[in-house]
């Protein structure tokens, strides 16, 4: 609430047009829940940068503080004509205030934009191992054996599938964690609509979603889920240079996953130059996230909110995903604001 109330009085002080899809729960404080939309510029630009907040909701800690930091210093303020921006805020608005990367169905938002009329894609490594990654219980015996048995797994097939495994998405489980879902969830088409409506008369977009919780502390990449050889990743390189990386081939932090947000700016905006990409930023170790993930599962299919430890467990799942360190803050700031002022000048390019 104070993250939303924040960027909305930096939106409104920069001039940004602003409008709501209030979200149909209610937050943990009973207060309303939305995706707010903040737009700089022509309804009708042919060139917009969107920059995006909160896709796994506890995430949004970091991206909203960068979005309202944009905002506040002034950023974009002379833009060129035809030109526009739009920051998308809390794109899974009940994930990010009820402390959790996922959404009120539990779904991960990045690997719920596919097809699901077609069959999902199969992760065998996470059928394999799926009682461990999602203990029965987070005492320390437990988690130990989990920790020892997903090393063991790792020893034997390598840590690109394990990673897989943990993190591609799976399709099976809908009480485990990185579940894809069956169907289109709210935020999926909540962002779609968005897209329609504030891109819809674009020749030219460039979208940057910011993420947490991959690479080493503040070190930003930009993931890309095309192939090398692709005319989107020839972009991203030439504008970002090296922090551009591509999930397929295994040259990025990031596993090679379906469902993720750049295929729903594909499919919105089709016949129209689209770049879509996850601006990924190192918090703590893997090994921590991971005990944070299974840790947020197992408290939500255990009385939530009213089970006796879901303090620490909130406190592990925010700790895991937003470093409350100014250093941290400032280089993930700068980065992102180098990367979106690349983004503008590419447009006109």
């Amino acid at each position: 609430a104070e993250a939303r109330a924040r960027f909305l009085d930096a939106a409104r002080a920069a001039g940004a047009a602003v409008n709501h899809r209030e979200h149909p729960l209610k937050g943990p404080d009973g207060g309303q829940l939305a995706t707010d939309v903040a737009r700089l510029g022509p309804k009708d630009a042919l060139f917009i940068l969107g920059i995006g907040s909160g896709t796994h909701g506890v995430e949004g800690y970091c991206g909203s503080g960068i979005q309202t930091a944009l905002l506040s210093e002034g950023f974009g303020r002379d833009l060129p004509p035809g030109t526009a921006i739009l920051f998308i805020h809390a794109i899974n608005p009940y994930g990010f205030a009820w402390n959790r990367r996922v959404n009120e169905d539990n779904v991960d938002l990045n690997r719920n934009f596919l097809d699901h009329s077609k069959p999902h894609p199969e992760n065998p490594g996470y059928e394999e191992l799926a009682d461990v990654i999602n203990p029965r219980d987070i005492s320390p015996e437990t988690m130990a054996e989990s920790r020892e048995k997903m090393k063991a797994y790792a020893e034997k097939h390598g840590h690109p599938a394990m990673q897989h495994a943990l993190s591609a998405g799976q399709y099976t489980h809908p009480n485990g964690v990185q579940y894809g879902g069956c169907e289109p969830v709210w935020s999926n088409r909540t962002l779609r609509a968005i897209i329609r409506e504030e891109m819809g008369t674009a020749e030219r977009v460039i979208f940057v979603d910011i993420h947490t919780g991959l690479g080493a502390r503040g070190a930003g990449e930009m993931i890309c889920t095309d192939p090398e050889t692709a005319d989107t990743f020839k972009r991203m390189k030439a504008w970002w240079g090296p922090i551009v990386r591509s999930t397929v081939g295994g040259g990025s932090i990031s596993s090679d996953v379906p469902g993720s947000i750049p295929v729903c700016f594909a499919e919105e905006l089709a016949g129209r130059e689209v770049t879509s990409g996850g601006l990924e930023f190192g918090t703590v170790p893997i090994r921590e996230v991971t005990v944070a993930l299974q840790a947020d599962n197992w408290l939500h299919q255990n009385g939530g909110h009213k089970n006796p430890k879901a303090q620490d467990v909130a406190k592990m799942i925010r700790d895991a995903f937003y470093v409350d360190a100014d250093d941290w803050k400032e280089t993930v700031t700068a980065q992102t604001r180098d990367v979106c002022a690349a983004a503008l000048k590419a447009l006109h390019k």
